[in-house]
């Protein structure tokens, strides 16, 4: 190889590392470049000078090399000074063709290093244009570097370094310091802007390394870390997956509603479109969360997890599909009107759409739903969770529960159910279905528990609707005087639970009141009341029952010294019941029929009037087609009055009838009778004459 040979593939080499550059970055053009800069004045140190124009040429093994100069200058020492010096290189079995002109080139003695200073420029054939003021090559490590400033562009992108240094053997590139990278795109939304201390190109396997932190911004999208990998395409014209290391982060301002407005992770992977621009894919492992925007002027929603894997939009920004695993947490901050949401999870499956983003998610394992703020304080927990999301991930529209569903809420609400469906803008929860340990759904307030096939409740109050083989206890009211609770009617006993089974239940918190349908059945230790319906009224402490009432209590009577009191069973039926607290009257209503203390009674209608504890009658009232039988006697007439405070009926009627054991019957317009003395009054009133007429059976 001949010196010139030497000196040209010692010039060429410095060179190459623009060339890697060039293939890497993506920048804006240059001008074009600086004509040569014309040959100074004669140097007298010089041994031999050569004039302006004298040009060498040769071929080399992998490419055409020809050189020109306006001056060479040649030294005792055996070193070169080529001044306005021009190289151009064309690849042998390729199509490109490389020019590098500079103000001058040294070669040092011994051909060890070659040194271009000033106004150094590479210009390729395929646009790469490299500019920089010293270039150094250096042949015992096979390195080219150059300590100052550089700038490269090439077609869309440019970039800019301080101190850069090439090893052709191994083809890689490294930028010392202030390594700066600028991606232009076709949109009108400006550019990628990409900075670092330094930068590692290592063009053989297609990859970019930035140590000591990096920072890229596109369209006010800014990504961090403290370092990170830029693969390339094959052509090394665009990124396709970026690595990073360490306090990773995307944060992105102005964020449309919906849109990824942050993520963060120790690690994150991000995979481009064709593009090389969108990001069309995200790995974080390690603490990762993504920060969904919220309407403008309000916070933002959380996703965090050990790992997430999100796919995005053709828009770059818009989430529409998402895998988050172990430690998840989706979190909706309060706003005016809405509580605080947040879900907690081993897992978490979203998709959604680009135009709405995530519309829907499942979490699985042990997941755990709180809302707060305000008046509500409401759990969840369950083996499952199923979420319907508002667009642009607004709010939470519906979430549906499973496998070991409950639900706790405000007020002492608690809810079991293999599936509970929880429609937050209503405040309405849908319990059903069946499994092991939770064979029907189960609903308990500090007034009531339920079972049934399936309810439908509404949170505030609460409210429940249930169906299918509904059981249920009213609970006793709290005994606390200031408390303003319920109250149970005094018919029943105020200490202990009052169960009732039916069909079908409606439930009013707010006013306390249960309606039980279809073959409703209430009892209470020694009670009992069924009825096609029947309603209890714990606000006002009533209770009505209709539809064949029937009743069965147990009544205090007799002695009232005598300690304990007799205790007899008072059975009634009507077609009609009621109980009302405020005048202690129950009231049976429609072919009433009642046996008791008082007697048997048949009549259109009977009151009954309890004493304060409600065991006890204080008075009883009859009307219309009355008949009383008592003491072996039957009473026919319209109107009765019974009173036990002095043991008396009272019966009229137009007549009043009564017929004694022997069948003898006495006729008049009212009848007295005092019980505890067995004696029997019968007037005419001055209307009709009374009668007595005589069967003769006891004769």
């Amino acid at each position: 190889m001949t010196k010139w040979q030497r000196r040209a593939r010692l010039l060429v080499a410095v060179f190459a590392v623009a060339f890697a550059v060039m293939l890497v970055f993506a920048f804006k053009h240059r001008g074009p470049a600086a004509p040569p800069v014309p040959a100074g004045r004669t140097d007298p140190d010089s041994v031999v000078e050569s004039t302006t124009g004298q040009t060498f040429r040769f071929n080399g093994a992998h490419e055409d090399v020809s050189i020109a100069y306006d001056k060479q200058d040649t030294y005792k020492d055996g070193s070169t000074r080529l001044v306005g010096v021009k190289i151009i290189s064309t690849e042998r079995h390729g199509s490109r063709t490389f020019t590098v002109t500079g103000k001058e080139g040294v070669v040092g003695q011994n051909e060890s290093a070659i040194t271009i200073n000033g106004a150094v420029t590479l210009m390729a054939s395929d646009g790469l244009i490299v500019r920089t003021e010293h270039a150094t090559y250096t042949e015992a490590d096979g390195t080219a570097r150059a300590p100052g400033p550089v700038e490269f562009s090439r077609r869309r992108l440019s970039g800019s370094g301080v101190g850069m240094t090439y090893d052709k053997n191994q083809d890689v590139l490294v930028i010392l310091d202030q390594a700066h990278v600028r991606i232009e795109t076709d949109r009108n939304d400006g550019a990628t802007d990409l900075t670092s201390p330094s930068a590692i190109v290592a063009r053989r396997d297609k990859f970019i390394r930035f140590e000591r932190g990096i920072k890229s911004l596109r369209a006010g999208q800014v990504v961090e870390a403290d370092s990170g990998v830029a693969h390339l395409s094959d052509d090394e014209e665009r990124v396709e997956r970026v690595e990073l290391q360490g306090n990773a982060r995307i944060t992105g301002s102005n964020a449309d509603p919906g849109t990824l407005q942050s993520l963060t992770g120790h690690e994150m992977e991000l995979k481009y479109a064709s593009d090389g621009e969108t990001l069309e894919h995200a790995i974080v492992v390690g603490e990762a969360v993504l920060q969904i925007a919220g309407q403008k002027g309000s916070p933002g929603r959380q996703i965090a997890a050990t790992t997430l894997d999100i796919a995005l939009a053709p828009d770059g920004t818009t989430p529409v599909a998402l895998l988050g695993r172990e430690a998840v947490q989706l979190t909706f901050p309060a706003e005016p009107g809405a509580a605080a949401r947040t879900i907690k999870a081993a897992s978490l499956d979203a998709h959604g759409e680009a135009k709405k983003g995530l519309t829907n998610a499942r979490f699985t394992g042990e997941v755990d739903f709180r809302e707060k703020g305000g008046s509500v304080d409401r759990v969840a927990k369950a083996g499952t969770m199923d979420v319907v999301l508002k667009p642009g991930m607004s709010s939470i529209a519906e979430a549906t529960f499973a496998r070991n569903a409950r639900f706790a809420s405000e007020g002492g609400f608690f809810a079991v159910a293999a599936l509970a469906r929880y429609v937050l803008d209503t405040g309405t929860l849908e319990l059903s279905g069946t499994e092991p340990g939770a064979p029907r759904p189960h609903m308990t307030t500090e007034h009531i528990w339920v079972d049934s096939a399936r309810m439908d409740v509404t949170l505030a109050g609460p409210k429940l609707m249930a169906r299918g083989e509904v059981a249920s206890a009213l609970q006793p009211p709290k005994k606390d005087p200031k408390s303003k609770d319920t109250k149970m009617p005094s018919m029943l006993k105020g200490d202990k639970p009052v169960n009732i089974v039916a069909e079908e239940l409606d439930y009013d918190g707010d006013v306390s009141r249960a309606s039980y349908s279809g073959n409703a059945r209430l009892w209470q230790t020694e009670t009992t009341i069924t009825g096609a319906t029947i309603v209890i009224d714990n606000k006002n402490g009533d209770l009505v029952a209709s539809g064949s009432a029937l009743t069965s209590t147990m009544l205090v009577q007799g002695d009232k010294t005598k300690t304990p009191r007799d205790r007899v069973r008072s059975i009634g039926k009507s077609e009609d019941f009621k109980y009302e607290e405020s005048l202690r009257r129950a009231t049976y209503t429609g072919e009433a029929h009642l046996s008791g203390p008082q007697g048997d009674m048949i009549s259109d209608k009977i009151e009954l009037y309890l004493k304060p504890a409600g065991d006890e009658i204080d008075r009883a009232e009859a009307y219309g087609a009355l008949t009383l039988r008592e003491q072996n006697r039957k009473t026919t007439g319209a109107r009765l009055t019974y009173t036990t405070s002095n043991d008396t009926y009272v019966i009229t009627g137009a007549p009043v009838a009564i017929v004694d054991q022997c069948g003898g019957e006495s006729v008049g317009q009212k009848l007295t009778f005092v019980q505890s003395t067995d004696t029997v009054n019968l007037d005419g009133g001055g209307q009709i004459r009374t009668q007595t007429k005589g069967s003769g059976k006891c004769s």
